[in-house]
């Protein structure tokens, strides 16, 4: 995670690496995302002045994040929620022109369906996502949905080293799971297997940072057993053969 192909560490980052170069390191990333922030009120404002700002979808999303730090990591590569987890914002002004937020988990899976059914086009039945514009308009919620995320590798850039190259290409399969709610928030479980290296289980709601592995715990057996049970039946929908360690 931390090396060029060449073999050298990415400027000064990497394994012992102080806190004040990581806090420099995160602000150059902060300054890239204002400059991506001013490029879209740019589009924005072309929408408004050319009149077609009320008939247009606007999505702004992301593919991964970027850890920045976080574990002492950087780039993606991890599931952990700086890389994994991702901005969605959609304005579609002839549903509504209140902002809210929709509590809930859901994936890019979902995105192309959605954007297809709010432009009034047929849905393909080879997509294997789910349009959410019922949620959009209240006749449905989030609050029980599960995403999934996976992770190859294979075939990815030189990372430095045999062993973080090969760290990096272990296949890993993750489901961040929704238990209703509580207290007002949806409780949001995260299960990450891999046959060739610690699993791992978070609980999001009291550990956001995801700083303690509760894969281990017994306590935790039959959820873990759960959740991994919608991951292979997931792999099964989606015909994915990636090996995974049996719980």
């Amino acid at each position: 995670y931390y090396l060029h192909a060449d073999g050298h560490k990415m400027g000064k980052y990497g394994p012992g690496t102080s806190e004040q170069q990581w806090r420099q390191f995160r602000a150059q990333y902060y300054g890239n995302v204002t400059l991506i922030d001013r490029a879209l009120n740019k589009v924005l404002k072309a929408l408004q002045e050319s009149g077609q700002a009320d008939n247009t979808i606007v999505v702004f999303g992301s593919d991964h994040g970027e850890m920045a730090g976080a574990h002492r990591m950087m780039e993606k590569r991890a599931f952990y929620e700086e890389s994994a987890k991702v901005p969605l914002m959609i304005r579609v002004p002839w549903l509504s022109r209140e902002h809210q937020m929709i509590p809930g988990n859901v994936g890019h899976i979902d995105l192309v369906p959605t954007v297809l059914d709010l432009l009034g086009q047929p849905v393909p039945d080879h997509l294997q996502g789910t349009s959410r514009v019922p949620v959009f308009k209240g006749e449905e919620t989030l609050e029980h949905n599960d995403a999934f995320i996976q992770w190859n590798g294979l075939g990815d850039r030189n990372l430095g080293t045999p062993l973080i190259n090969l760290l990096g290409s272990i296949p890993w399969r993750s489901i961040v799971s929704a238990e209703g709610k509580q207290n007002g928030s949806v409780n949001r479980w995260k299960l990450n297997l891999c046959a060739g290296d610690q699993s791992e289980l978070f609980d999001l709601n009291k550990d956001p940072f995801e700083q303690t592995n509760l894969f281990n715990d017994p306590a935790h057996r039959d959820r873990i057993r759960e959740m991994a049970a919608k991951i292979r039946l997931w792999q099964h929908q989606t015909e994915d053969t990636a090996p995974l360690p049996d719980v």
